[in-house]
């Protein structure tokens, strides 16, 4: 992740809790989440919940040719528990800030009234993950570096030298229970996630696209 391509998404009001583990106890509402290479360095993402109303955000920030950035939020957001991040938030019925009600069947009034419902939603939701938004970020920058390092292409690896530092004083600064997460069991779990779906990517057409469940 290069902070560049970083889309600020509002924090809800609300206390937040010490790190927002409470919602990891809690059953994940059931969601699809589709990416789609839009052009030659765009793309988009489009999430469809259990009742089959979907919401996209395009385009989406921060392509890459390996993967694109909401694609690593999404891999360690759901390797990692982060209910309150981006993912979490669209399948409880919000937009994270970013995402808006689709059409369906060209009925734009209803999209419309719809987009403003998840809206208003949004902002009630989960206010004791305030920080998780912050977290996401976080883990997204970790595991990136992470997984650039570790890898066969000397360009990847060279990209990694170049956010070392940075990968490693944000591991310094996380609360010693959020630290306590990136286990070398936990990273390499999230590696493999990581090439795992580099690999979808990397062979998609403008136009195609994969899907992965939250």
């Amino acid at each position: 992740m290069n902070a560049k391509w970083t889309k600020k998404r509002p924090h809800p009001r609300g206390p937040a809790s010490n790190s927002g583990r409470a919602m990891r106890t809690k059953q994940r509402k059931p969601m699809s989440v589709t990416f789609i290479r839009t052009g030659e360095r765009r793309y988009a993402v489009r999430a469809t919940t259990a009742d089959g109303q979907a919401v996209q955000m395009d385009p989406a920030p921060g392509y890459d040719p390996l993967m694109p950035h909401d694609l690593q939020h999404f891999i360690v957001e759901r390797c990692l528990g982060i209910e309150g991040g981006i993912f979490g938030r669209l399948a409880a019925g919000g937009t994270a800030g970013t995402f808006h009600a689709t059409a369906t069947g060209g009925d734009a009034r209803e999209a419309s009234r719809r987009r403003r419902k998840r809206a208003a939603r949004d902002g009630r939701l989960m206010p004791s993950l305030a920080d998780d938004y912050a977290r996401s970020e976080r883990a997204t920058y970790v595991c990136w570096h992470d997984w650039l390092a570790h890898s066969d292409r000397p360009e990847s690896r060279a990209r990694a030298v170049g956010m070392r530092e940075g990968a490693a004083g944000m591991l310094a600064r996380m609360p010693p229970r959020e630290r306590a997460e990136y286990s070398e069991r936990k990273r390499a779990e999230i590696r493999r996630e990581f090439q795992r779906l580099s690999e979808r990517w990397t062979t998609l057409a403008v136009g195609e696209s994969f899907t992965e469940p939250w």
